[in-house]
């Protein structure tokens, strides 16, 4: 299936209809209320007729210039006596000043007045129109202040002077305003304007960090996160103070960015500000967050359109991604040229944080290095080191041959340099004009390739390239990823960025960077890793191209393989990883891994021990590149252990084993571990070999069976024995019950532990039979759970305690289940936050086990989910044997092995029933965790 290469693109922006709508502002009439109101309606009316966003944020402004100069009027009408009043101007300050003015932002206003104290003129006449402004609750940024306090407190405080580089005259004395101009904006000495660039480069830095160090965070705040207006409004008072442009259209006119870059930036810029816009029309109030239950109203009154390939909101994230990066990269390159007399090198955070990458040290992304030397020519010919950064030797050197544009950016990468800003130019210029046919070129693609296999590399090249534009023109493949959110909140990242760091994350494997329990030998060992890297790169590039993204990946891949020129075992590799990426982790976190039989159809589907290694590996990057914490040593631990056994079997080249060999076998182990630990096999032993279920003698260590035991016995003549062991390193506790075998058992325990508030990650439940023959064992539970806490860690001893004692009161009638859900989930008072809706699937698997149908279920997770499903399962009238539980955000995938009655796999009928039930258990509402 060939899919079209599609560059993903803004949509164009309105067209600025700023001075015909000026002139259909509606009239003052004297009722400042009433004006204000008709004011403000008028520019909703033009920004929901789909008026651009520069439009409307200079008619709010314009609007609000109006109102402000007809109150500042009257206040000093009120104020005046006989006397002419002092020297006095009202000044606009900030994005007011700016004419930026969003729907519902803050003014900040001056009032300037002549040397000295204010007298009583300007202090009747401040307060008086203070007072008017706040009757018509507008937030109001205020000061009252004459020259000299001005440029005291810009000295002290910066963000004083780069509220004063906005300055706009209102009101009053223009002579008084033309000094405070000429000081603040044209007189700064040589020392303040680098004072002022250096705080403001901190600030920068601050921001970044406190609202996130990333365009692709889930819920961008659209002032202030990276990429957003703020970065860009920084940059600009860069520029203005150090070369004194006011505003974008003279960067061009100074030729500190390139027509093109500039166009875009504009574009990406109207984007922002229509969405604020929107944000605040909605709100009623200033918000500039763009979060979950935000977002689909946004999409939907900007037009955005539900379609086959993806939901609106989806559509409207990636060109927010998209408009976020262009203002990222453009406002980047401002500030670069503005350090430029100096040195910019490495003035930006070294973004992303080196936990992103798995690094335990930081990894150079964008950031610069201290220069080897001022000025040198490299090898070929084509490239220079330029005060400390790589450029071009001539303009047409990266015009000459697509293959050059690969080889700049393999160049910095060897050399560990940044680009300088004029070979960025050129490169994103090159890349806009390479041919569709370009991305086939034999040298280009070899030249790529030789990338990812250089000793040494960390993938910098992946991250340069993307971020200027060009890997989606020599891959145009990954056009169709970029910039690709999915509407959750387990992947932190867009599709592209993902991607891309989990690429360089096995390229930190290999080099030593990041350490992983042996998977940094495994990388290191692994034969053609050209085929696990562009595995790597592929595995999710369906995403966006219908539902099955791992199929449609990998034909995807299979024909980019073939453009490329690649070697067959590697391009064969490649399709079968991305086709695979999702098997290891699904059969890991979500089937019985002590099942024999899996681990050999496993090993089967696999086929080689190359294979393997590269599929765990990828599977690895692709965890721990998801977000922060999403690699847990839960899932570590499982994915480890299936490993482990697939190529143990693959190593050892064996076949499935007999139905009921590995059960024997299990079964002559336990016998073994109870004489050692009771001498002779006593009648006791032989019975509890005898009533165990066949699962038991697979599933457990046989070395907990004599413990196992001693709880059995010692839960003889109580509602519940228990046994907590934490595995403090490993995040987890487990739990060992026995008890009298109950219908509706496992819901009961789920039950209490919801309330407490501890979550169940892995269940094993064993039911020994109702044969007078076994004696006291007859018709016994023996439980096995793993828990967490809260804190994502084992159990707290108090927390354990208090949920055992409910537990025993509860299993003995003391108190129903229901009244104590009720009593210790109260509803909480704050607000649940809004997160994306995850819709139920159920999907009924009757292959992966010879003796129980699993039971997938994919859900939105909450609190008391287990407890729902285990008890409909009860309803159902049907055992669950085994449970495994994984949640990813807020999504809740759950795997039940489950037997009915007779032992017949549920199928055809009675699947629909069983389908049926747990989504309409699901669509109830619920008390509450697991």
């Amino acid at each position: 299936m060939r899919l079209p290469d599609v560059h993903p693109t803004l949509p164009a922006a309105a067209p600025f209809e700023f001075e015909a709508r000026l002139a259909e502002l509606p009239p003052l009439t004297g009722d400042v209320k009433a004006d204000f109101a008709a004011q403000r309606r008028f520019v909703e009316e033009v920004h929901r007729a789909g008026g651009s966003g520069h439009t409307v944020v200079r008619l709010q402004s314009a609007a609000m210039d109006r109102i402000v100069a007809a109150l500042w009027e009257r206040a000093c009408v009120a104020a005046g006596d006989e006397r002419a009043p002092t020297a006095v101007s009202l000044v606009a300050l900030g994005g007011y000043g700016r004419r930026e003015l969003a729907p519902f932002s803050d003014l900040d206003l001056l009032v300037l007045h002549g040397p000295g104290e204010p007298d009583a003129f300007v202090k009747a006449a401040s307060e008086r129109f203070l007072y008017s402004l706040w009757d018509l609750r507008l937030e109001v940024g205020y000061g009252v202040r004459d020259l000299r306090a001005c440029d005291e407190l810009a000295t002290e405080d910066h963000t004083a002077r780069t509220a004063l580089l906005d300055l706009r005259w209102l009101a009053g004395d223009r002579a008084l305003y033309a000094e405070l101009e000429r000081e603040e904006l044209h007189g700064l000495s040589a020392q303040k304007v680098e004072k002022f660039l250096a705080d403001k480069l901190d600030e920068m830095r601050a921001r970044r960090e406190r609202f996130g160090d990333s365009i692709y965070l889930l819920e961008p705040n659209v002032k202030e996160s990276e990429g957003g207006l703020r970065d860009l409004q920084s940059a600009l008072w860069l520029a203005r103070v150090r070369f004194k442009v006011a505003g974008i259209t003279e960067l061009l006119a100074r030729a500190l960015l390139p027509e093109r870059e500039i166009r875009e930036m504009r574009r990406a810029r109207d984007f922002l500000w229509r969405v604020r816009n929107e944000m605040h029309y909605l709100a009623g109030r200033k918000w500039d967050q763009l979060t979950f239950d935000v977002q689909p109203e946004v999409a939907r009154a900007m037009g955005y359109l539900d379609r086959e390939h993806g939901s609106a909101v989806e559509e409207f994230m990636r060109h927010y991604y998209l408009a976020a990066k262009t203002v990222l990269v453009a406002s980047d390159a401002i500030v670069d040229r503005c350090l430029e007399p100096q040195a910019a090198m490495g003035w930006r955070m070294v973004p992303p944080p080196a936990a992103t990458l798995g690094a335990e040290r930081a990894v150079p992304v964008m950031g610069g290095r201290p220069a080897r030397s001022t000025e040198r020519l490299l090898p070929g010919g084509e490239f220079k080191v330029f005060r400390g950064r790589l450029t071009v030797v001539d303009t047409d050197v990266l015009r000459r041959s697509p293959a050059a544009l690969v080889r700049l950016f393999a160049t910095a990468d060897r050399e560990q340099l940044d680009l300088y800003p004029y070979a960025r130019d050129l490169a994103a210029q090159a890349a806009e004009e390479l041919a569709p046919e370009a991305a086939s070129d034999p040298e280009l693609n070899q030249e790529l390739l030789a990338c990812f296999t250089r000793p040494g590399t960390r993938g910098r090249f992946l991250t340069l390239m993307h971020e200027i534009g060009v890997l989606p023109r020599v891959l145009p493949e990954f056009a169709r990823v970029t910039a690709r959110r999915q509407i959750d909140v387990y992947h932190v990242y867009t599709v592209d960025v993902h991607t891309l760091f989990a690429v360089r994350r096995l390229l930190a494997l290999r080099c030593g960077d990041v350490t992983e329990d042996g998977l940094g030998d495994l990388a290191r060992t692994v034969q053609r890793p050209l085929a696990l890297y562009l595995g790597t790169l592929f595995h999710d590039i369906g995403k966006g191209a219908g539902k099955d993204h791992s199929a449609r990946g990998a034909e995807i891949a299979a024909e980019a393989c073939v453009r490329m020129g690649l070697d067959p075992a590697d391009a064969a590799d490649i399709e079968w990883l991305v086709l695979k990426h999702l098997r290891m982790s699904a059969i890991a976190q979500r089937r019985d891994l002590s099942d024999p039989d899996l681990i050999h159809a496993f090993a089967e589907e696999v086929g080689t021990k190359d294979r393997l290694d590269k599929l765990y590996l990828l599977t690895y990057a692709d965890i721990a590149t998801v977000g922060p914490r999403t690699w847990t040593d839960w899932k570590a631990r499982l994915i480890r252990e299936l490993y482990g056994k697939t190529r143990e079997v693959l190593e050892r080249g064996e076949r499935r084993p007999e139905p009921g060999t590995a059960e024997a076998a299990g079964r002559e182990r336990v016998a073994a571990a109870l004489r050692a630990r009771g001498g002779a096999v006593d009648a006791e032993h032989a019975r509890f070999v005898q009533a165990m279920p066949a699962r038991y003698f697979v599933t457990v260590d046989p070395a907990l069976a004599p413990r196992h035991l001693r709880l059995l016995r010692f839960g003889r003549d109580l509602p519940v024995a228990t046994a907590l062991r934490h595995h403090p390193p490993l995040g987890y506790s487990e739990l060992s019950l026995a008890a009298r075998d109950r219908p509706g058992l496992l819901a009961t325990v789920a039950g209490v532990l919801a309330a407490h508030r501890i979550d169940i990650q892995a269940a094993e439940v064993f039911s020994t039979a109702e044969d007078p023959g076994l004696g006291w064992l007859a018709g016994r539970a023996l439980d096995v759970f793993e828990l967490r806490g809260p804190e994502e860690g084992a159990v707290e001893p108090a927390r354990w305690r208090a949920a055992r004692a409910d537990l025993a009161r509860v299993l003995a009638g003391e108190e129903s289940l229901d009244a104590l859900l009720a009593r210790r989930l109260r509803a909480s008072s704050l607000p649940e936050k809004p997160l994306p809706r995850v819709p139920t699937k159920i999907v009924i698997d009757n292959d992966s086990a010879r003796t129980h149908s699993v039971v997938d279920v994919f859900t939105a997770d909450r609190v008391g989910l287990l407890h729902t499903l285990a008890r409909t399962f009860y309803e159902l009238n049907l055992s669950v044997d085994l449970a495994r539980i994984s949640t990813e955000g807020h999504r809740a995938s759950d795997a039940f092995y489950v037997r009915t009655p007779d032992g017949a796999p549920l199928e055809g009928e009675r699947a629909a029933r069983v389908v049926a039930a747990l989504t309409a258990a699901l669509s109830r509402p619920e008390q509450g965790s697991r």
